[in-house]
């Protein structure tokens, strides 16, 4: 691996020695009258809050391109040429990537007495060509938000879905910040970046100056996703010292009831505090930025011992507890109320360096240390104090980028990135196998756990981040050619072993008492001296590319590339013999490594009109992506040589010794096996690729409507499916008796190409069969006295093979539901399908008083959806493939086709009875009434549709000191708005993991179904938290 990561640094050299944008750009094309072109003309764009100037000269071709500007603004540009009247831009705004279009005219010689100046007004100048959603400074400090989060800025994008776009995985996203990568690379958290299962975000939104979204950029320089490009860029010092100090903060007062049973909210405390500031250092020179943000959450801990509603009293705890330190001197924590606490801080500075007229250099360190207190109790689970863990989550990263104009024709931008990111879960008290105590209370499904959590006494994951990134640009006549590269350089070091502490079941308290285990398991090393095994390696993906972009003729501008990426994996996994034995063709130490994958695009940008009033663009091309790395680092913990594991049951249990506290003697509890689930991967298994199309038209319809008319469609090339080939196959279809014959699936028995060695083998290989499409209608607005106005249609459609959800192997290929074969499973509707979206936002703000130092501001921010897809399937395993959540739903015309069984027990039913609920539920539902006689679909079903109003109120009181304007202002945030009108209104609703177990199978009197008629006769759930209303005060002294 030293060897390639050192011929990759080389390489990386030689291009000069991002792969996503940081900065922007103007270029134009300068001519005088009868449109013949300017050669020598001098532009020059002042960025005018810090002074910084970039000029360049148009070329013989009347071109030019200045490179490498700070996003923002405002900006003056000068265009001037002898003896000529100059041509001048003000109040000049630039976009994150989006080059600004400046053609101008100088026809007019120069006033004799006093010279007069072309003053140009500035409309919609972009020249993007895919499609790319920009959120500026004003968005960000306008629009509601409660967390403080990118994702609630990046759902403007129209094809956005929480934090998926265009109807990909989210985990298929690429984050950065400064041109760094800000990705969770290693894909364990749910919000896509580091910290988030902290509960941190990545970075302060008072430190972010423009987000952008780039589902479909040409741009080959851009690359590394197959969902979209998040980009943001921070914020930097001006020739002004301006800053802020700022606190948000709610709790149980700021939420609605209850929309299930109308009670009051819990008690709980949410603050964020922070302060920022920025200035020069030296004028036009050297100027600096400082951001400094903490965040607390308290929340009561519910369902303690002894309340109303659960089944945990506290003389059961304290009998358990009492006991549990007389036997064995263990502290198992307390079972009362305690604080549940969530804490971040960040520590953001930036240094902002003009070197000279042709350099500038900006640095930038952003440090976070977060954690998040997870200890749950409901009715009727109970955990106690020491069952807790505390996950924690430390992160640094430090970018420098250097910008480089050399003259009119060359320049340079280079970003060298490094970060380092740390997991982990602490276990609360001493070191103790986990205990779990069955039927509390002597209620049936009430149990207790406390002692080490089994799955975080070992669970740490270590990241480190390297980056290189050159991007070289010249310009020659009308074109502009870029040479680039982008690598990234991993290395991981992930600890879990689930049950290493060990993992008793009792089925009673007294069982407890009287030390009557029922269950043991226990996970141990293969490895001798090596009591924890770790998966360690290293990996890098390397990006090389090329392109070019050209006025082919007048108007239209074109650009194309070539893009090369290279997946390398340093470490190999430890070899199984058994694997190549039992499946020849296969080994557990191979991974894909050194794949070339290609990835040419071409995109254009068509000004019909010449005036932008009709913009045509689009283009086509290949995207490549990456894969989670905990995808990969399955293949190095699930080897088979690492772990056996101990599954003890009643007299079988430690020589009938009972329970063993000794955390180290857990392997002896029971007969050991090295009997294991193995991953492998496929060698020809490549990262996810697509081919992406974009059509767009950009309109100005009368009355200053800008409309855009944008469709977008992708072809999976490479994506992941998962088999396990250790399911020797099947034999002939399942029972006739349990459908009348009606369904012909397969029936695999449970028998398996390896029992003795292998439970599940489970191949992580490629499909190309899938799509996503979408068409969009975008209409905006602004007037003059301060109201801006958008609203936009998507209606799209997503299918895959495997949408990856999970970050395990065996439960992406087991949650994948099918009919036929679960190693083959059909195309079908994505989890991240979306079928239609509307937003539309509202904002005005009306200034006021002296100076203007008084202001009042209102948003609104409105998203509606045709709810999320799910499944319906049986609760059981219906073709005996050994999973028993993956086996789609026949759904029967006439009782006929399904053979009922007697429910017993205190939810007793006939058959009769169930067959009569069951027609009904099937009838009432407008997906499962249109199946009779076929087999459901994956997410073939869809929740209700939601309607969501957020809003943001801003009052500014402003007072002049010195000529200086001190404001303070006061904001209040409200998140579903419809929901504080009105208690039915603003509902949200989820279905558990996209899939809901209609039907249970069994195989108890032959073989057979039974049905229990879900509350409400609904699949889905009503989501309490998000159909509330939740509102945020805050203060903020700006100065």
């Amino acid at each position: 691996m030293k060897k390639t990561l050192i011929v990759a640094i080389l390489l990386a050299g030689f291009f000069t020695a991002s792969a996503q944008v940081t900065t922007s750009s103007i270029n134009g094309v300068v001519t005088q009258s009868a449109g013949k072109n300017t050669a020598g003309a001098t532009i020059k764009a002042t960025h005018q809050p810090s002074g910084t100037v970039y000029s360049g000269v148009s070329n013989s071709s009347g071109y030019f391109n200045l490179s490498n500007l700070r996003v923002g603004g405002p900006y003056l540009v000068e265009i001037t040429y002898g003896n000529l009247q100059p041509v001048i831009y003000d109040d000049v705004y630039l976009q994150l990537g989006e080059p600004f279009a400046v053609d101008a005219n100088l026809s007019q010689p120069k006033e004799t007495s006093i010279e007069a100046v072309q003053m140009v007004s500035v409309g919609r100048n972009s020249r993007k060509n895919g499609a790319t959603t920009v959120i500026g400074r004003k968005q960000i400090e306008s629009m509601p938000t409660l967390s403080r989060s990118l994702q609630d800025f990046t759902r403007l994008t129209p094809q956005a879905n929480g934090n998926s776009f265009g109807g990909a995985n989210n985990r298929y996203n690429n984050i950065t910040i400064d041109g760094a990568v800000n990705n969770d690379v290693f894909g364990l958290s749910g919000s896509g970046t580091p910290g988030g299962q902290a509960g941190t975000q990545p970075i302060s939104l008072d430190a972010i100056q423009e987000i952008q979204v780039a589902l479909a950029p040409f741009d080959v320089t851009q690359g590394n996703f197959t969902g979209a490009g998040v980009n943001a860029v921070t914020r930097s010092g001006t020739n002004k010292f301006e800053g802020s100090v700022y606190f948000f903060g709610r709790n149980e007062n700021t939420i609605g009831k209850s929309v299930i049973t109308g009670d009051k909210s819990s008690k709980f405390s949410e603050t964020q505090y922070g302060v920022r500031v920025g200035g020069p250092l030296i004028k036009d020179k050297l100027f600096f930025f400082l951001n400094a943000e903490s965040g607390r959450r308290t929340s009561p801990l519910a369902f303690n011992a002894g309340e109303a509603g659960t089944t945990m009293t506290n003389e059961i705890a304290q009998q358990i507890a009492d006991y549990t330190l007389s036997k064995y001197g263990y502290d198992i924590g307390g079972y009362g109320p305690q604080d549940i606490q969530t804490q971040n801080n960040k520590i953001f500075g930036k240094i902002d360096w003009n070197i000279n007229d042709k350099h500038q250099l900006a640095i930038r360190y952003n440090f976070i240390d977060a954690f998040d207190d997870n200890l749950s109790r409901s009715a009727n689970f109970f955990r106690f104090g020491n069952n807790a863990y505390k996950f924690t989550n430390k992160q640094s990263g430090l970018v420098a980028e250097l910008r480089s104009n050399f003259n009119s024709s060359f320049s340079n931008n280079l970003i060298l990135g490094y970060s380092s990111i740390k997991d982990n879960r602490e276990t609360a008290g001493s070191p103790f196998p986990q205990i779990t105590i069955l039927n509390i209370g002597n209620v049936s499904g009430a149990s207790a756990e406390f002692g080490s959590q089994r799955s975080s006494f070992a669970n740490e994951l270590d990241q480190t981040i390297f980056e290189v990134t050159d991007n070289f640009k010249w310009n020659v006549g009308k074109s502009t050619f870029t040479l680039g590269t982008h690598n990234e350089f991993f290395s991981f070091r992930n600890l879990f072993i689930n049950n290493l502490n060990g993992r008793w079941d009792f089925n009673s308290v007294a069982d407890y008492l009287n030390n009557v285990p029922a269950r043991v398991r226990a996970t141990y090393s293969l490895i001798p001296g090596e009591s924890r095994p770790e998966a360690k390696f290293s990996a890098a993906q390397l990006g090389f590319y090329a392109q070019g972009e050209s006025e082919v003729f007048k108007n239209f501008r074109l650009t194309y590339g070539i893009r090369l990426d290279v997946p390398v994996i340093g470490d190999k996994p430890l070899r199984n013999p058994k694997i190549e034995a039992s499946f020849p063709g296969y080994r557990t130490d191979n991974t894909p490594s050194g794949q070339l994958l290609w990835a040419p695009r071409a995109g254009f940008n068509y000004n019909v009109n010449g005036d932008r009033s009709l913009v045509l663009r689009g283009g086509v091309g290949v995207f490549t992506g990456r894969v989670p790395f905990v995808w990969l680092s399955n293949q190095y913990t699930n080897s088979g040589m690492l772990f056996g594991t101990v599954d003890a049951r009643t007299t079988g249990i430690n020589g009938g010794n009972g329970f063993d506290p000794n955390i180290e003697n857990q392997q002896n509890m029971g007969s050991g096996s090295t009997r294991a689930e193995v991953n492998l991967i496929s060698d020809d298994f490549k990262i996810p690729q697509v081919l992406r199309f974009n059509l767009a038209g950009d309109f100005r319809l009368p009355g200053g409507i800008n409309a855009t008319l944008e469709g977008m469609v992708s072809k999976t090339m490479n994506n992941i499916v998962y088999s396990d080939i250790n399911i020797s196959g099947s034999n002939a279809n399942i029972n006739p008796a349990l459908s009348g014959g009606a369904d012909t699936r397969p029936n695999y028995t449970g028998q398996r190409v390896n029992a003795t060695d292998f439970t599940n083998v489970i191949l992580l290989s490629n499909s190309s069969r899938g799509y996503t499409y979408s068409l969009t209608t975008q209409l905006q607005k602004s007037f003059a006295f301060g109201l801006d106005l958008m609203a936009a249609y998507t209606n799209g459609q997503s299918a895959s093979i495997n949408d990856g959800n999970s970050s395990t192997a065996l439960s992406n290929w087991e949650f994948t539901q099918i009919v036929t074969s679960p190693n083959n499973p059909p195309l079908a509707n994505s989890n991240f399908d979306i079928r239609h979206r509307t937003i539309g936002s509202a904002g005005y703000k009306i200034e006021y008083g002296r100076n203007k130092a008084f202001s009042t501001g209102f948003s609104l921010f409105y998203a509606g959806t045709s709810g999320s897809p799910f499944t319906y399937l049986y609760n059981g395993d219906v073709n005996g493939d050994g999973a028993f959540s993956n086996d789609l739903l026949y759904v029967p015309r006439n009782a006929s086709e399904i053979k009922l069984v007697a429910l017993t027990g205190s939810n007793a039913a006939t058959v009769a009875q169930q067959w009569a609920a069951l027609d009904s539920f099937i009838e009432q539902d407008p997906y499962l009434k249109t199946r009779r006689g076929q087999y459901a679909e994956r997410n073939g079903a869809r929740t209700p549709w939601e309607h969501r109003f957020d809003m943001r109120i801003t009052q500014d009181l402003g007072i002049t000191i010195k000529d200086r304007v001190h404001r303070f202002q006061l904001t209040f945030d409200i998140f579903n708005v419809g929901n504080l009108l009105n208690k039915d209104w603003g509902k949200s609703y989820f279905v558990s993991n996209n899939a809901y177990q209609l039907i249970t199978y069994t195989t108890s009197g032959g073989g057979g179904y039974t049905f229990r008629a879900p509350k409400d006769n609904q699949a889905f759930n009503i989501s309490d938290l998000a159909s509330r209303w939740q509102g945020q005060f805050g203060v903020r002294y700006i100065f």
